[in-house]
Formats: C-alpha cells, sequence, structure tokens
C-alpha cells in the first residue's frame, strides 16, 4: 500500500514538474505571432534553393535550419500521436483489464475443475496430428511468455529511464530558450538567416514540450500498463499450465494405445510361434524375427515411459528454480537481505541440483541417443529389404526351402510366409517411428535438463555474491558462554554415544561383509607396514650419504610410501562413518557424527602426509634438500597444531547440521574461533619475515616480493582473524565458508611447494645425466678426425646446459605461477567482489549460435584475462621448448640432433596454432565466421607474397618430409656444406669457409639437391692415376691393391677395386675406387693413397708421365729461320 501511495506520489510531482514547463515555454510563445506549419516550412526551403542571389555557404546554413525544422514538426506530429495514444489507453486499459481478470477466473476455474479428457473415442493418427498440434501451441505459448516477461522488465524500469529522459529535456529546453533570446536581442547582418534559425529553435521547442507530455501521459499510464501486463503474464502461464496437462494426457493416452496394441500383437505372436512349433525353419524364422520385433516395440515404449516422468520431473524442477530466484531478487531489491531471508535463501542453495547428481542421468541419455540412431539405422535397412514384398519372399523360398516339398505345400508355406513378412514391414515401421519419438523424448529430456543445471548454476552465483555479507547467527553476547557450556553437555551426553555405538553394531551386524573387508586392509597394513618402512629408512639413509644416489622414480616411491602409512586412520575414521550411514535407522546425532568424522578425516589425513614429509631426517630435508631450520620450523607447528585443527574441525562440520543450528551458533563457533586462533600464530610463525620459512631469501633478495614481506606477513596473519572477526559479530555461516576456502588455499600453497621441490629434483638428476651425455659426446668427438676440408664444426648432440638450465627454470615458475593463478581463482572467485566485477565489466558482444538461435554474448574482462593467460603460457612454452625435450628425451630416447629440431620445430607451431585458436574463440571468434576472411587473405596474401608462401610451405614439407636435417652434409647449386637451422623461411648451411649460408627453402623442394648423410653416410673416393706407356699393367695393379691395404678408414664392405680404365695421350689410365664410412673420412684416405701410391710407384720405377704435345708448324714469318 505504501509503496502504491509513493508511485502516486511521484507521479503527481512529475505532473506538476511538467505543467510548470509548459507555463514556461508558453510564456515565451507570446513573442510569436503565428505558429509555422510544415506546409510552411517545405514552401520556404524550396524559395531558398531558387534564389540565386545567396552565397553557398549562407544557403547552406539557411537549409540546414529549415531541414532541422522539418524534422522537428515530423517528430512532434508523431509524439503528438503517441501522447493521443496513451489519453486512449486510459479507457482502453481498464477495460482490457477487466476482460483478463475473466479470463483468468475462467481459466482458474477451468484448472481447478478439470476432467482428463477421454481419449478413447479418438484413433490412434487422429491423437497423434493433435500432439503435434498442441506442442507447437505450447512452443508459441512459451515465446509469448518470454516477450510478455521482457516488456514486464522494460516496464518496471521505465520510471528510472523517464525521469532521465525528463531531466535531459529541461536542460534542452533552457539552453534552446538562451540561444533564443539571444538570437531575439543580437542584430543580425542577414534576416533571413536570423528567420531561419528562430524557426529550428521554436520548432525544437515545441518538439521538446510535446515530448514532456507524451513522458506526462506515459508516466500515468505506465503502471496500468504494467499490471495489464502482469495480468496477461498471470493468464498465459494458467494456459501454460493447462496445456501441459492436455500434453501430458495425449502422451499417456499415445502410450497406453501403444501399449495395448503391443500387447494386442504380443498374444497373436506368441499364438503364432505355438502353432509354428512344428512348421518348417523358414515359418519358425520369420515367426521369431517377429516377436524380437515386438519385444523390442514394447522395451522403446516403457523407456520412453519412464523418460517422459523424469522430463515432468525436471520442468517442476526447473519452473521451481526460476520462481525461488525470481522470488529471491524481487525480495532482495525490495527489502534487502535479512537474516531469516539469508537463512532460508542458504537453505535453497544447499538443495539446489549439482552438476554432478545427474551425471549419470546424461551419460544415460547420450548413451540412449546414440543407440536409438543406430537401431533406426538398422530399421531402414530393413525396411528397403522388404519394401517389395514379393522380391524377397522368392529370396528366403530359394534359399532355404526344401526341394522334395510339393507344390501345394509350396503354395500353403508361400502365402504363410507373406503373411509373416507383412506383419513385419508394419513392425519395422512402427518400431523406426517409436525410435524417432525416442529420441525426440531424449532430446526433450536432455534439453530440459541442461536448461535446469543453468538455472541453477546461475542462481548459485547470484546466491554466492551477496549470501556473505548476510548475518546468520545472533552476535556474541552474555549468554554465549552459557550456550557453549549447554551445547558441550550435549556434545558428552553418554546417551548419545550409547546410541551411536549401538547404530554402529546395527550397521555391522546388517553388512557381516564390511567386517572382513576392513579386517583384510588393517591385516594387510600391519603385515607391510615395517616392510615400507624399512625400505623408506634404507633410501633415506642411501640420500644421506650422497645425494644423487636417489634416482627421481625412488623420490616418486618414497612419496606413495609416505601416502600409505598416513591413510590407514583417515580410512579407518572413513569406514566408521560409512557403516553408520547405512545403518537407515540411525539418529540425528549419529548422522551430524557422520559428517564430522568425514571432514575430519580429510583433514587429518593431508595434515598427517605433511607432518611425516617434513619429519627432520626426512623425505623434505633429505631427498628435496630443504634447509633443516625451514624443515624444524614446519614440523614443529605440525607437530602440535594438528591435535587442536582436526577436533575443531570435527565439532565445527558435527554442528553444522541443520538439526543442531542451535549448537552450531555456540559450540560450533567456539571450535571455529579456536581454529582460527590456532591457524594465526601457526601463520605468524611461518610467515614472519625475520624469522619465517622465506627469512633466507629474503635477506638476499632485492625484488618486489621481497620489499612487500611485511605485506604478506600482515595478510597471512589477518586472514584467520578476520574469519574470527565474521564469526563474532554473527556472520558464521561466512565465516564458515570463508575458513572452509583460507584451508584449501593454505592445501594448495603447501602441495605447490611440494611439487616445485619435487620438479627441482627431477631437473637437478636430469641435468646431471645431460652433463654426462656431454661428456661421452665431446670424447667421442676429440677421437674422430678431421672433417671434410680440414674444418673442425660444432657437435650437434652437445647439449648447452647454461641455456637448458635457464629455460626449464623459466617454465617451472611460468608452471607454478599459473597453478597458484588459477588455483586461487578457482577457490576465491565465487567469494571476493572483485573478481565478480571482472565478469559485469562488458567490453563488446558478438553473435553466437545456440540451439538454432543467434544470441548476444558478452565479451568481458575475464576473457581478456583468459587470453593474456593464453598467449602467456604460449610464449613462455614455446621459447623454453627446447629444454623440456631435452629433458624429457635424456636416458629414454635416442634422439638426433635433426630428429629434435624438426620435432621442436613442429611443436612449436602447433602451439602457436593452438594458442590463437583459443584467443580468437575467447574473443568470439569461431571458424564459420572467418573462414572466408581468412580464404580472402589467403588469396590475396599468395599473390602478393607467392615466394615467402612457398618458402614457408616448404619449410614445413622439409620439417615433415625431412629430406635433410640438422647436421646434414648437403650439396645444392654449388653450395655444399652442413645444415645448422632449418627455419620458417629458410635454412642455414655452414660451408667449410666456415661461412653462414642462408638458402631459401623452395629451392630444396623444387631444385636438384645431394644429401650425402640422408640414409647412408658411405662415400666413394675416387683416385685418378696415369703410368708411362711401356709400364707392367698388372705389376701397376698389385701396387695400387697394395697402397688400399696400407691405408686405414677404408672399407672392404663394400669392397675397393682397381681397374685399368683406358690409354690416355701420354698414359696408361687407372682408377682406384675404395669406400669410406663417415663424409669426414674422405680427405684423411685421399690424402693417404695419394702418398701411398706415389711411394711405391717411385719405389719400383714406374713413371708417372708429364703430358705429351706434338706441335706442327705450318707457315713461319720472314726473318725468323736462317737463310739458306
Amino acid at each position: 500500500m505504501r509503496f502504491k501511495i509513493f508511485k502516486s506520489a511521484v507521479s503527481f510531482g512529475l505532473l506538476l514538474l511538467c505543467m510548470s514547463v509548459n507555463l514556461s515555454y508558453a510564456a515565451n510563445q507570446k513573442q510569436v505571432n503565428k505558429l509555422i506549419t510544415l506546409p510552411e516550412i517545405q514552401q520556404k526551403i524550396q524559395v531558398i534553393k531558387d534564389r540565386q542571389n545567396l552565397p553557398e555557404d549562407l544557403k547552406a546554413r539557411i537549409l540546414a535550419s529549415y531541414y532541422e525544422s522539418e524534422d522537428n514538426l515530423n517528430e512532434l506530429r508523431s509524439q503528438e500521436a503517441q501522447a493521443e495514444a496513451f489519453k486512449q489507453s486510459f479507457t482502453s486499459l481498464p477495460l482490457e483489464s477487466k476482460k483478463l481478470l475473466k479470463q483468468i477466473n475462467e481459466a482458474e476455474a477451468n484448472l481447478k475443475h478439470r476432467s482428463q479428457t477421454k481419449f478413447s473415442v479418438f484413433p490412434t493418427d487422429e491423437l497423434e496430428q493433435r500432439q503435434i498440434i498442441e506442442k507447437t501451441r505450447l512452443s508459441d505459448l512459451d515465446a509469448e511468455i518470454s516477450r510478455t516477461e521482457g516488456q514486464i522488465s522494460d516496464l518496471s524500469n521505465r520510471p528510472i529511464v523517464i525521469r532521465e529522459k525528463i531531466a535531459e529535456i529541461k536542460s534542452k529546453q533552457t539552453a534552446t530558450l538562451q540561444e533564443l533570446q539571444g538570437i531575439a536581442g543580437k542584430a543580425s547582418d542577414n534576416l533571413v538567416e536570423k528567420e531561419a534559425r528562430q524557426s529550428a529553435l521554436d520548432t525544437q521547442l515545441r518538439l521538446l514540450n510535446a515530448n514532456l507530455k507524451a513522458l506526462e501521459l506515459e508516466t500515468i499510464s505506465d503502471p496500468m500498463q504494467l499490471q495489464l501486463q502482469k495480468d496477461r503474464l498471470h493468464l498465459l502461464s494458467l494456459q501454460h499450465e493447462q496445456l501441459m496437462l492436455l500434453i501430458s494426457d495425449l502422451d499417456g493416452a499415445l502410450l497406453e494405445r501403444r501399449q495395448q496394441e503391443i500387447d494386442k500383437e504380443q498374444a497373436a505372436l506368441l499364438q503364432a510361434q505355438r502353432e509354428a512349433e512344428g512348421k518348417p525353419p523358414l515359418i519358425r524364422s520369420a515367426t521369431q524375427e517377429n516377436m524380437a520385433y515386438n519385444h523390442s516395440l514394447q522395451s522403446v515404449n516403457k523407456s520412453m515411459e519412464q523418460y517422459l516422468v523424469q522430463k515432468s520431473e525436471i520442468e517442476v524442477r526447473y519452473k521451481q528454480l526460476e520462481k525461488d530466484y525470481q522470488s529471491a531478487e524481487q525480495k532482495i531489491t525490495l527489502a534487502g537481505l535479512s537474516p531469516v531471508l539469508g537463512n532460508l535463501l542458504r537453505e535453497q542453495r544447499r538443495n539446489l541440483p549439482q552438476r554432478s547428481q545427474f551425471s549419470g542421468l546424461n551419460d544415460d541419455i547420450q548413451n540412449e541417443i546414440a543407440k536409438a540412431s543406430l537401431e533406426m539405422f538398422k530399421l531402414d535397412e530393413a525396411k528397403k529389404q522388404l519394401t517389395d514384398i514379393n522380391q524377397t519372399l522368392l529370396e528366403r523360398l530359394d534359399q532355404q526351402l526344401q526341394a522334395n516339398l510339393t507344390d501345394s505345400d509350396r503354395l500353403r508355406m508361400q502365402a504363410e510366409l507373406r503373411m509373416l513378412l507383412n506383419d513385419q514391414k508394419d513392425l519395422v515401421v512402427r518400431l523406426s517411428g517409436a525410435y524417432a519419438e525416442y529420441s525426440r523424448v531424449l532430446g526433450d529430456v536432455d534439453f530440459n535438463l541442461q536448461q535446469m543445471l543453468s538455472s541453477a548454476d546461475k542462481f548459485n552465483a547470484y546466491l554466492d555474491e551477496r549470501l556473505l555479507w548476510v548475518p546468520s547467527a545472533p552476535v556474541i553476547s552474555d549468554h554465549y558462554l552459557k550456550d557453549s557450556f549447554h551445547s558441550l553437555l550435549w556434545l558428552m551426553n553418554p546417551n548419545n554415544w550409547i546410541k551411536l555405538v549401538a547404530n554402529l553394531w546395527q550397521g555391522l551386524n546388517a553388512y557381516p561383509l564390511v567386517i572382513s573387508v576392513i579386517l583384510a586392509i588393517v591385516g594387510l597394513h600391519w603385515r607391510f607396514r615395517r616392510v615400507i618402512k624399512a625400505r623408506l629408512l634404507s633410501r633415506l639413509q642411501k640420500s644421506s650419504n650422497n645425494p644423487y644416489a636417489i634416482s627421481f622414480s625412488q623420490i616418486v616411491h618414497s612419496m606413495s610410501e609416505v601416502l600409505l602409512l598416513t591413510l590407514p586412520v583417515p580410512l579407518m575414521m572413513v569406514w566408521t562413518a560409512w557403516v553408520l550411514r547405512l545403518n537407515r535407522g540411525a539418529d540425528a546425532f549419529s548422522l551430524a557424527f557422520v559428517d564430522g568424522v568425514l571432514a575430519a578425516a580429510v583433514s587429518l589425513g593431508v595434515m598427517q602426509f605433511f607432518y611425516r614429509v617434513f619429519k627432520p631426517g626426512g623425505i623434505a630435508e633429505l631427498l628435496f634438500l630443504w634447509e633443516h631450520r625451514t624443515v624444524e620450523l614446519l614440523y614443529g607447528q605440525l607437530q602440535w597444531s594438528r591435535f587442536v585443527v582436526i577436533p575443531c574441525i570435527f565439532i565445527v562440520a558435527m554442528t553444522g547440521n541443520d538439526l543442531f543450528s542451535e549448537h552450531s551458533y555456540a559450540l560450533g563457533r567456539t571450535a571455529l574461533i579456536l581454529m582460527m586462533l590456532t591457524l594465526a600464530y601457526v601463520l605468524h610463525r611461518l610467515c614472519h619475515p625475520d624469522r619465517g620459512l622465506a627469512k633466507g631469501f629474503y635477506r638476499f633478495s632485492h625484488s618486489w616480493l621481497s620489499r612487500l614481506r611485511y605485506v604478506w606477513y600482515a595478510i597471512a596473519v589477518l586472514g584467520p582473524l578476520v574469519i574470527i572477526g565474521f564469526a563474532v559479530a554473527g556472520y558464521y555461516q561466512s565465516a564458515l565458508e570463508l575458513q572452509e576456502k583460507l584451508i584449501t588455499t593454505l592445501r594448495l600453497f603447501v602441495g605447490t611447494a611440494l611439487f616445485h621441490a619435487l620438479a627441482l629434483r627431477w631437473l637437478a638428476v636430469t641435468k646431471r645425466q645431460l652433463a654426462l651425455q656431454n661428456a661421452r659426446n665431446k670424447r667421442k668427438q676429440i677421437d674422430q678426425p678431421v672433417a671434410v676440408e680440414g674444418v673442425h664444426l660444432p657437435d650437434e648432440n652437445l647439449h648447452d646446459l647454461s641455456k637448458i638450465s635457464q629455460q626449464s627454470n623459466k617454465l617451472l615458475t611460468t608452471v607454478i605461477s599459473a597453478i597458484l593463478a588459477v588455483g586461487f581463482w578457482m577457490i576465491w572467485s565465487e567469494i571476493l567482489p572483485a573478481f565478480s566485477v571482472f565478469e559485469r565489466f562488458e567490453l563488446w558482444q558478438h553473435v553466437q549460435m545456440q540451439d538454432g538461435k543467434e544470441i548476444l554474448q558478452p565479451i568481458t574482462l575475464i576473457n581478456i584475462m583468459i587470453c593474456l593467460l593464453y598467449a602467456g603460457l604460449a610464449l613462455v612454452f614455446v621459447s623454453n621448448f627446447p629444454a623440456l625435450v631435452d629433458l624429457l628425451s635424456v636416458g629414454k630416447y635416442a634422439m638426433t640432433a635433426g630428429s629434435r629440431y624438426a620435432l621442436i620445430q613442429l611443436v612449436r607451431y602447433t602451439l602457436v596454432s593452438i594458442a590463437f585458436l583459443a584467443i580468437a574463440n575467447e574473443l568470439g571468434g569461431s571458424w564459420s565466421q572467418v573462414q572466408w576472411l581468412v580464404a580472402a587473405l589467403s588469396v590475396g596474401l599468395g599473390f602478393g607474397l607467392q615466394e615467402i608462401f612457398a618458402n614457408m610451405v616448404s619449410g614445413i614439407i622439409l620439417l615433415f618430409e625431412r629430406p635433410i636435417r640438422v647436421g646434414d652434409t648437403v650439396t645444392v647449386g654449388n653450395v655444399t656444406g652442413r645444415v645448422s637451422h632449418i627455419q620458417m623461411r629458410a635454412t642455414h648451411i655452414v660451408d667449410w669457409d666456415r661461412k653462414e649460408l642462408i638458402v631459401p627453402n623452395k629451392t630444396f623442394i623444387t631444385d636438384q639437391l645431394i644429401n650425402w648423410t640422408l640414409s647412408d653416410t658411405v662415400t666413394r673416393v675416387v683416385v685418378p692415376i696415369g703410368v708411362a706407356y711401356g709400364s707392367d699393367a698388372d705389376m701397376v695393379e698389385t701396387l695400387l691393391n697394395e697402397a688400399i691395404k696400407n691405408t686405414e678408414l677404408v672399407l672392404q664392405d663394400p669392397e675397393p677395386t682397381v681397374n685399368f680404365v683406358g690409354f690416355g695421350e701420354s698414359s696408361l689410365d687407372f682408377k682406384v675406387n675404395v669406400y669410406v664410412k663417415e663424409l669426414s673420412d674422405r680427405l684423411p684416405v685421399a690424402n693417404h693413397l695419394h702418398k701411398a701410391i706415389y711411394s711405391l710407384l717411385t719405389r719400383h720405377h714406374i713413371e708417372i708421365p708429364y703430358p705429351q704435345r706434338d706441335v706442327h708448324i705450318r707457315s713461319v714469318a720472314e726473318g725468323i729461320l736462317p737463310s739458306k
């Protein structure tokens, strides 16, 4: 009632305001003798256009003013029509409201006295047709409800918009009047321009006045319009409910009708099966096929009925969720959040459907959809075979009919088989239709399920942002100690514990197998406990003598052994809770005990694991090489704090049950405060800048992390104290949420620290292996002879340990930072408003297709931050991936330098492509939207940058096909050398003069290429030799073979050869062919062969002749020869 009075007062105020503006404007209008009309303006425009003596700039200004007047008058006409429509609505809206109320009463009466429609008189085809029509009506009705809800939302926000528009119009009126007065009191050189401008301002004032009048009438009309739309929404909801009931009745009637027909056919088929027992196999086979189809039809109908029930349940729950969501929004908007409303909303949030609860149903739906699609495909094939009954009949008769049948028996069997095949065809058609309907029902259930879960997620996010700041318990007062004492008496009440033991005993008696399982687990644990401890101590003792004597796998095994030693007690607690929960007759105290034990078991397992890891002389100190002071500090705090934290967690979780809320606000709150005090002291000891864990880092580091050490200390210590403040002030549920997230954050930090230590130890072990591998490769390089042309090229298999160390440290730092950032975001994003602001800060929108509809999806700061995260991770991984390859491959894969380089480049290209696609998808781009742009750019760039693209594609081909590899010796054109790099555009070759030649990749694909070391490094060395005519050819051949035998590095397979190849101009020509294993052996072998051959030939007086030339003189100039 007060709200209506306030609304009426606001409307009356706006009316007075508009009237004052009208009076002000009327006073100014006394200066105007006559209101100018639209035809007059158009006539003046034509006159100005026809005048030839006006300058062009002046004419343009005058015409602009008159055009503005014309636009104002056109808009004025529209505003006056709108005001007239609002006036008419004052009469029409009450009539429409009465009509709607009458329809609402009729719809409510029909719904209340509704009788189920009798569909038994209608045939099945007509029922199916009506079902389609009614579902179409339901879809249209849903769309109409959605539109009406949008109109209600707009009308609810309309008063705010009207107030803003009125303020804007008043400002414009003031400015227009001032300009009009200024023009009237100012002398002008051109009266025509002055008149045009006054006309424009005059029409603008008239338009503003009309706007105010229309807004005034709209202010009066909107409440009636809003109520009318609400009544219309109510009527639509009643019609929707009535239509849903009708469709449900139709579905039930159709299912019942189908089941009756199936039962009837089943009875007929059973009778036919009994009659076919003594008949030939052909008839029995067809009868069994029909029986199978009928069974499938029954199964599909039963499954469809079950899913229709689930669909109805999900729809009801979805509507209730939407109703609760809208109710919560309205209550919070109008009255704010009170403690009572906060507790009610917390209860609603606790009962919201979770995605994990429906994961099984979702999987079943997807499996059933796939199964239905497969069955429909099989049925389509069966329908094709049964299209021509005669052809199918003849084929079956020819295949299975016995040859000794008489004509009469054959005709009788043919007639019976034809009848069975006709029945089978009808069954196949109906079964195919049933599977199609089943698929549609499954799709509807899946759609409704996803709709319900999305609504639950939205409601949950809405409540998470607001419930943190709502008190849920009374503020601690004088009665707090008394209430805590009573709660403690409740907890220590012997009767409760006696009932709990009795419930536990009943659970064990009801499930004796549980006892045997747990006894077996306990027995195995005590049997192998000493073995595990001895193995762990032996490994730790070995590591204390030599830290590198333990491999990384042994470190992982040690961590697993510590976990096995930690699990027994938490598992026993979980087992106890499980047995109590199995007893369905357990009382409330026992169920609350189950909640407490489960929460305490998880925390006990985590703390015990950390306690064993941080034990002095344990894993952290000996295997992770942590400082003794750090380990002692962590171990000391865990040693005493676990005896406080675990009981407090048990009490908080046990009293958190709704049935014991009074104990939760007293004893549970006390336990929470005690736990947070303990945690604050532990964090004070661990995070202190001068005596904490980071003491050494702060002392020697001058980074921003070190300079802000007191800030980190204050945040760590104040966190638990803030939670205590929430609990004391009555925000107990908020304190519980913050406490849970704080403990999860601490677990994240400690777990990440252990992962970092494990990664560092793996890096240390791997770098040591790389150093040993480098030493072996260097020794192998020293033992090798000088390379071709006497130049030593660096070994490509040597690892740059300093670069690998830098890249691996950067990669590890990035991974750890990403884990912490993502983990912190996942933990606190629902609580801290600073995070939710990023999601509400909308930058732009993009169109996205969902369920065949185009919807606008916003791009927020969250998307930009995710894009930056993708880009940063891609940059780090691309730049540091070589180190990761070296670290992962050492000691496991024999990878050559060329293979390593190809792998690195291909993975880099892949990472860049994945990052680009992820960023584009996050920013709203999809392949369907940009494919034409990509195609156009590809064509344009293909023509403009043809050579560059050809080289890039050739580079990718080189990396995939690998005709050349890094380290290969190649000859392309007149360039010979060793490949040092294969880049995207060009390949780098180092020749024997140590010059680095850059060859475009296209050259290796299109030109002739010689790869001396691609598949076989064996090459032939040819040494030609000529001896003088008259030499003994057999002796020369013997001496050449002797020279070959005395030369090292010459391979015997393939066998060396010496050939007498021909008679030269001045010598007998021989050719020596030998083979060497490596290209680097060619020069040493050729050098040794030349020396040996020359020495042997000289020793045996075999002459290597000089080239001989015969010179014939035909003519001589006079004076050269002596005269006769």
